[in-house]
């Protein structure tokens, strides 16, 4: 199988940016299943019904998030929950996504989905890291190893984690974890690249992050200046989103092998200058 795994979506740009590079990219690379992480798709917090389905309709199959993705009320607005607000919740918005998966107990959506391709089951999952995220979640080791172990029934053919964080000793330290035991580990949060992509001795596919789609001469997307006075004055003005000008999209790119891991692995990063996106 043949996957595109893009970093964060940021706002507007990063969406036409989707809307330019994705379609010929797919049939370039001859991509089975494109996987993208929305939790900045939407003005650069969450993710709206209406631009997941936008982005949908571009080729992404598969939305992973991370902890923005609660920050608008509208995202799992359209989530059908169980009467005990269970993990058996499921979503009625058309194009698919997850939350991370050690949010505590009750927590809208899921953490895990199963997508079917061909007559392969592809697992889907994500978790935040717990170093300097500043989120009440659980261990994320402990999360992963048990609900692992709990859907070993289900025999994914595939089985894919976004491990949305910021330290990189701990995402390579959860790729080496689940190393043989996952397709890939690929790290988002950051929206800056690295050069890391590669497989594992036990053939996991491996990235510390992905990086993001969206406006190239910004600070994760957000107009430098804001983020400038904010560091060096302590100002704590709003945060405004780059909507124009060049872009960039960041993604990687990697193919399967007989054992459901991983047998090539490559960057695909491209500079969109101004105009370009349509």
């Amino acid at each position: 199988m043949r996957v595109l795994l893009i970093g964060d979506i940021v706002g507007k740009l990063g969406r036409r940016t989707v809307g330019q590079v994705l379609p010929d990219l797919r049939k370039k690379e001859k991509i089975d299943l494109v996987i993208a992480n929305a939790e900045n798709l939407t003005h650069g917090t969450g993710a709206s019904p209406e631009h997941l389905k936008e982005v949908g309709e571009m080729g992404v199959d598969f939305f992973t998030s991370g902890n923005h993705i609660f920050d608008r009320d509208d995202t799992f607005a359209t989530a059908k929950l169980q009467p005990n607000g269970s993990e058996d919740s499921t979503f009625e918005v058309e194009v698919p996504l997850i939350r991370p998966l050690n949010y505590p107990s009750g927590t809208p959506g899921k953490g895990y989905a199963f997508l079917h391709h061909k007559d392969k089951k592809v697992l889907i999952l994500n978790l935040l890291g717990w170093t300097f995220m500043g989120e009440d979640v659980g261990n994320p080791f402990q999360t992963i190893e048990e609900q692992l172990a709990d859907l070993a029934k289900e025999k994914p053919d595939f089985t894919f984690l976004d491990f949305h964080a910021e330290a990189t000793s701990e995402k390579r330290a959860m790729g080496f974890f689940l190393d043989g035991r996952a397709t890939a580990v690929v790290g988002t949060h950051t929206h800056v690249p690295t050069a890391d992509a590669q497989i594992l001795p036990k053939g996991t596919g491996y990235v510390s992050d992905l990086g993001m789609v969206g406006a190239r001469d910004s600070v994760l997307g957000v107009e430098s200046e804001i983020i400038i006075k904010r560091l060096k004055n302590n100002e704590r003005k709003s945060f405004e989103w780059v909507e124009k000008g060049p872009a960039v999209f960041y993604s990687v790119f990697l193919e399967t092998d007989p054992r459901g891991l991983v047998k090539e692995i490559k960057r695909i990063d491209l500079d969109l200058p101004a105009g370009r996106q349509g």
